[in-house]
């Protein structure tokens, strides 16, 4: 494993001896027998939140210091100004991103990636990891953006490459050594691991082996230690994998993590006992015949997702009486990325230009719906959920697809559909990949294979199902399978049998209302990613019927969305005032309403509609795509209490609402249990 490893760190060893000749040319400070105070400030799953975008806070953010009122977040500039006014008030401090800048915003789907990593650069960025999600456009693609935008060095040290490399190779490096004043900082980088099988599985083929994550780590502990007074992990793992590399490690200070999306504030301190767990023989005799382990403190430090947060981490270190540095204090704080936060002038400058390209190409603040509720990603009894269903009718009943049934992975769907008006944006947040749907024929037992898989992995992640369907209804078992309930002939086929410790299994299935035969043939749209065996989907992806029909999923959503019944009364029904509507929730809309009062600066217009010339229109969609439109009035006489401008686009938000599809559960954004999962 590691002589391609030594060969790359005896170069190194060369430079880092002409660094330190140089050092003590530099007069560093000597730093014995005092303590010393580092800021690292940490970024994470960013997911191309390049601009300030609208979320609906939940209670975890709210506890952090998100506010509603603080709308709209994230946003590099906003990001760029709160890490430079934290570096003015720091005497050392470290800039640490761990991974997936990329993925989860129209800028990336545009310019796959070369926003982000310019934004990074000039955000001071000292050093990144690399995440899972830099890859979703291909190995080529994030090695063309490094080499050209990425002023920091980029660390995998737990990736193998291929012979021959691919470009990405010469790229990665294992560990970065800083010196802050005289206190050197080694970073080692660690790459996700979880979703590399699923990568390459998909047919994403990067020419990567992923290592062991504690053997590598440990290898290169060892090899710097000497050199270095602070050893830092900046990880791509998620929260179990940096658990488990500080348990079978020894000699880390630091761990800043990233890929679960969570912020852990306190940070986690685990006094390290030195307890090697879950290794192989001949590495735990290697690790105890060459460690004189000694117990110490390692701080664990996620920062969130989606550009909400910078965190900022101030550890003191102190030494030893061997020496040794250690840390001795630290405190966290979570500094949230909102309207409250000025926007650094470069930054915004630079990502103009984009953000026109972007609008002309996508129209991204064009009206495709209106929610008056919250459509969710995820369902409230672990099974089916409203947006979820949403999707899978989407994709089952397109023309060009009309299946049997469709089915998705859960975890595509990344984001919830707040209430308001519903835009391309909002589509591209959704369903940031481009996946296509995939038909192809499953026989009945092939399909009680795939729902048993989908079981089993529900099971593996907290009893909510991994999967949302359309044209089926299914029973899972999450837990142990209950052999009683599982019908007796799926017993009896070889192909399907399930022993009594299966740990999930279907009970029950469904295909538009009939149960399933184990010789019947079903047509299944679903999404290219898992038909080619992403998530672990291996029943799809060794299917030999599969047709890629072209359609993107996140178009079929979007097609079916304008679709729907409009948030207004009965087509039928007339109004001349708000009274005729019968429902205070609704006005009687007519451009007469909304028309130009330019003495009193008002667009209040009449207080009726012509005879028969109006129509009844939800009034909170009237509202808020008034508010969208109005954007991009300019600005208005601030001795007026509104603009012509403003009016007309009242006048153009009543018109919208008029014939927008309402995203609720009378248009299908209904949980209706055609998934039920029965906890263990």
């Amino acid at each position: 494993m590691f002589n391609v490893k030594a060969a790359k760190l005896l170069v190194s060893v060369a430079l880092m001896t002409a660094t330190a000749a140089c050092n003590i040319v530099s007069n560093q400070p000597d730093l014995n027998g005092l303590d010393v105070r580092v800021t690292f400030l940490h970024t994470t799953d960013i997911h191309s939140r390049l601009l300030p975008y609208k979320l609906a806070v939940p209670l975890t953010d709210r506890n952090l210091g998100l506010k509603d009122e603080n709308a709209p977040f994230g946003g590099a500039a906003r990001m760029a100004y709160i890490i430079r006014r934290e570096r003015q008030n720091a005497d050392r401090s470290l800039y640490v991103d761990t991974g997936d800048v990329s993925q989860g915003a129209p800028i990336y789907n545009v310019f796959r990636g070369e926003a982000e990593f310019k934004a990074l650069s000039m955000m001071g960025l000292d050093v990144m990891v690399i995440g899972n999600h830099e890859f979703d456009q291909g190995e080529p693609n994030v090695a063309d953006k490094i080499a050209r935008y990425a002023d920091f060095p980029v660390l995998a040290a737990n990736y193998k490459f291929t012979s021959p490399p691919p470009p990405l190779a010469d790229l990665l490096n294992d560990y970065e050594i800083f010196n802050l004043k005289g206190l050197r900082i080694g970073v080692i980088g660690l790459g996700n691991t979880s979703s590399m099988s699923t990568l390459i599985g998909a047919g994403n083929k990067l020419g990567i082996t992923a290592m062991d994550a504690a053997e590598t780590t440990q290898f290169l502990i060892d090899f710097i230690k000497p050199m270095v007074d602070v050893i830092v992990v900046a990880s791509h793992l998620g929260l179990t994998g940096d658990e488990e590399l500080i348990k079978n490690t020894t000699g880390i200070d630091i761990v800043l993590g990233g890929h679960h999306h969570i912020v852990l504030s306190p940070p986690k301190s685990t006094i390290r006992d030195c307890q090697i767990q879950q290794m192989n023989d001949v590495w735990r005799e290697r690790f105890v015949a060459n460690h004189d382990c000694q117990p110490r403190e390692v701080v664990l430090a996620h920062s969130g997702a989606f550009a909400k947060y910078v965190g900022r981490l101030d550890v003191v270190f102190a030494q030893a009486d061997d020496g040794d540095w250690e840390v001795k204090s630290f405190k966290y704080k979570a500094i949230p990325v909102d309207a409250t936060v000025p926007q650094d002038d470069l930054v915004k400058e630079m990502l103009e230009p984009y953000v026109d390209n972007m609008n002309q190409v996508m129209q991204l603040d064009r009206v495709l719906g209106y929610a008056p509720i919250k459509v969710r990603r995820f369902g409230t009894q672990g099974g089916d959920s409203q947006l979820g269903n949403l999707v899978a009718d989407s994709m089952r009943k397109r023309k060009g697809v009309e299946t049997d049934f469709a089915l998705t992975n859960t975890l595509g769907i990344r984001t919830d559909i707040n209430p308001g008006p519903v835009t391309v944006d909002d589509m591209y947040n959704v369903f940031p990949f481009e996946n296509t749907i995939t038909t192809m024929y499953l026989s009945g037992s092939e399909v009680v294979e795939l729902f048993d898989f989908v079981a089993r992995r529900t099971a593996s992640r907290g009893c909510k199902s991994q999967a949302q369907i359309s044209g089926a209804r299914v029973v899972l078992q999450c837990g142990r399978c209950d052999l009683s309930v599982r019908p007796v002939e799926w017993q009896e086929r070889e192909q399907i049998k399930v022993s009594e410790d299966a740990e999930g299994c279907a009970l029950a299935i469904e295909i538009l209302g009939e149960p399933i035969s184990l010789d019947g043939q079903y047509q299944l749209a679903a999404n290219n990613y898992i038909a080619g065996g992403g998530s672990g989907f291996n029943v799809l992806k060794r299917n030999t019927t599969q047709i890629d029909t072209g359609i993107p999923q996140r178009d079929a959503l979007m097609d079916s969305m304008r679709q729907g019944e409009p948030c207004r009364t009965s087509s039928a029904t007339v109004c001349t005032r708000d009274s005729d509507c019968g429902n205070a929730k609704y006005v009687c809309g007519c451009p007469e309403r909304s028309e130009w009062n330019g003495q009193a600066g008002t667009c209040d217009g009449a207080m009726e509609c012509p005879p028969a010339g109006g129509t009844c229109i939800l009034a909170a969609c009237i509202d808020d795509v008034w508010g969208l439109f109005s954007r991009d009035c300019p600005a208005q006489d601030p001795s007026m209490p509104l603009s012509k401008c403003r009016c007309d686009q009242k006048t153009r938000a009543m018109a919208q609402c008029e014939f927008t599809s309402c995203i609720n559960d009378e248009n299908g954004a209904i949980e209706d249990g055609r998934i039920r999962v029965i906890p263990p």
